[in-house]
């Protein structure tokens, strides 16, 4: 169970960071004319692509860099899905560990229906969809992988409130992360540590929850937005500034209370710095798609290390 578990964790972190990728790519992070050309999926309403249009596409996405991440990102799900399925059919013969493991084979059927029956970037819900759905199954596995069967004793409350705190916390600001990106705010605020002279959020922040919405295309293809691009920005970096407090506070926790536990503790704390400085960076340096990426795949290697400080918190010393 855990080498399966363990093989699908490592798929599911490679899948993460090519999600985030072609994510970020289709929406124009990374595009020659950047930041001119954010926000550009597709053609406006009024007008009907020809064959030409879409021959054109395909070659012009054939010459991007990383033109193999659509191809390596299909193949590692199909291998994942195997995976998951070996994975329920040992719990089943085992017993143990049957709800979670058919819980990551519903989510895995859930975001193979979402890949098929979505239109890219034009659904809120749908971005959402895919980002907590591969953050949820990034969780799962790495609860699976780090947790102990029988816990022999506890380290104490103080501890294990403070990582689940932390953990909680980091988890609304991957929601809140995937909620900017899907309102294509990444270039709203582009000043630190204010947002063009203001800190909070405006009365339109209620639009950028709203996942129901389509957003709508420009005569050039652009997503029309409005001032809750600026507003869901301003959240998720308020939102960080508490995430960061809390996993720093875990961290010190874990350093402090005993040797098997500063190693963990130090790598929370690490990972945590290491992220902060990523996204604040990703301001200042007008979000290179590399950065961006980076970005994304720190928030699942945070989420692991907490999960793995979590578990061990769980043991005697």
């Amino acid at each position: 169970m855990k080498k399966l578990a363990t093989t699908a964790l490592v798929l599911v972190i490679v899948l993460v960071s090519l999600s985030a990728y072609l994510r970020l790519d289709h929406s124009g992070i990374g595009c020659a004319a950047w930041p001119a050309c954010y926000g550009n999926i597709g053609l406006p309403e009024a007008a009907v692509p020809t064959i030409d249009d879409a021959y054109q596409r395909l070659l012009e996405e054939a010459r991007q860099p990383l033109s193999w991440a659509t191809p390596l990102h299909r193949l590692v799900a199909s291998v994942l899905g195997l995976t998951i399925l070996a994975l329920c059919l040992t719990s089943l013969r085992l017993r143990k560990d049957r709800a979670i493991s058919f819980g990551l084979l519903a989510l895995t059927v859930f975001l193979a229906w979402l890949g098929i029956r979505s239109s890219g970037l034009h659904h809120p819900a749908v971005v959402m969809g895919n980002l907590g759905g591969g953050f949820l199954m990034l969780g799962l596995l790495g609860w699976m992988v780090f947790r102990r069967v029988q816990p022999q004793g506890q380290s104490g409350p103080g501890l294990r409130a403070a990582t689940m705190t932390a953990i909680v916390a980091l988890g609304i600001q991957i929601i809140l992360g995937g909620l900017t990106s899907a309102n294509f705010a990444a270039s709203a605020c582009q000043t630190v540590p204010d947002c063009h002279g203001t800190w909070l959020p405006g009365p339109k922040l209620s639009t950028a929850f709203d996942l129901s919405r389509v957003h709508q295309i420009g005569e050039t293809g652009i997503v029309i937005g409005g001032p809750e691009r600026a507003d869901i920005q301003k959240l998720h970096r308020l939102v960080a500034v508490l995430t960061v407090l809390s996993v720093v506070v875990a961290a010190a926790m874990a350093i402090r209370a005993r040797s098997n536990l500063r190693i963990v503790g130090a790598v929370v704390l690490s990972v945590v710095i290491l992220e902060f400085a990523v996204g604040v960076s990703a301001i200042l340096t007008d979000i290179p798609i590399s950065v961006a990426v980076a970005h994304n795949w720190l928030a699942g290697l945070l989420l692991l290390a907490l999960l793995k400080l979590h578990a061990e918190s769980r043991l005697r010393a």
